[in-house]
């Protein structure tokens, strides 16, 4: 596909903007937001009601004789903060969506029903660090419009910070075969019945994942949410020579079978997971990588 000079990202940001929104939206400061984030001075329980009935437009007095706006008065004050709130997030998330536009752009415009869809999602993201990886998808859609599916938005916008942080736990216990865009999360191997599993009564190996930073009710959730497939993936029998290339994150490992009958057993991310995994800023986990090696050095064969 045809790409386009530097800018351009930008600039079509900065268009979605004036045709949705109806004028420029803020952009950020040099702290890195449209304003600064109040901060919570006290824990003081009753200091923190009255902060959220005035956000709610509850009145803060309990005396029967309160002279203060009307029912009517108040819902609709608090309709009219509620509207404000949503689009300070999505202006906010427009804004971020800057930081993360690509030098060169496809020569191609975003779907407008996708960038509504996007735009009625965003509304109720308060959450910074959300706000960020939802800004990350719109820069990348209008990199290369098609990116991202609404499946993906749906999922994301029911998708808690919790939830979240897992999914990027997850990311950093990733590896990919060579050739292959999803991304697996290996944790044991098996062997078929030979003679070197009766003499060594190794018949097969587990990784306790948790002692990683993800743990099984977190593996639970993200198969919940459609991010990894429902059942654990063993993969096809490895024939032994033959070189298999694994790709962890800056590190790349190359390996062979030194038996027969080796399945490797890892967890696989859906076609949504695959997705979301290049926004997630992970790093490459030392301890998880030593303790992989460890786990399949009695059948497998690591080139230095």
């Amino acid at each position: 596909m045809h790409k386009v000079s530097a800018g351009r990202g930008h600039q079509r940001l900065l268009q979605l903007a004036r045709s949705q929104l109806g004028h420029e939206f803020a952009t950020k400061t040099s702290s890195g937001g449209t304003e600064p984030a109040p901060q919570v001075q006290s824990s003081d329980f009753n200091q923190r009601h009255q902060r959220l009935a005035q956000r709610s437009g509850a009145p803060l007095a309990v005396d029967a004789d309160f002279k203060g706006p009307s029912l009517y008065q108040r819902a609709e004050r608090r309709e009219r903060m509620h509207k404000e709130r949503q689009q300070a997030n999505l202006e906010k998330i427009m804004a971020l969506a800057l930081d993360y536009c690509p030098d060169y752009v496809a020569d191609i415009d975003v779907d407008p029903d996708w960038f509504q869809q996007y735009c009625d999602l965003v509304l109720n993201i308060s959450n910074q660090t959300m706000q960020q990886l939802w800004a990350k998808i719109l820069a990348g859609e209008i990199g290369q419009p098609g990116s991202f599916s609404l499946k993906t938005l749906f999922l994301l916008q029911r998708m808690s910070f919790k939830e979240a942080l897992a999914l990027q736990k997850a990311a950093s216990l990733t590896c990919r075969v060579r050739l292959q865009d999803s991304g697996h999360i290996y944790f044991g191997y098996v062997r078929k019945p030979s003679i070197w599993q009766i003499l060594t009564g190794r018949s097969k190996a587990l990784l306790n994942l948790s002692q990683f930073g993800l743990t099984f009710p977190q593996i639970l959730s993200l198969i919940d949410l459609n991010l990894l497939h429902q059942t654990e993936i063993e993969s096809g029998e490895l024939i032994p020579d033959q070189s298999l290339q694994l790709q962890y994150h800056q590190h790349q490992l190359t390996c062979k079978a030194r038996h027969s009958g080796v399945v490797l057993q890892y967890y696989k991310f859906t076609a949504v997971g695959v997705e979301l995994l290049p926004l997630l800023n992970c790093q490459a986990n030392p301890a998880y990588l030593q303790a992989m090696k460890q786990l399949f050095s009695p059948v497998l064969e690591f080139e230095d």
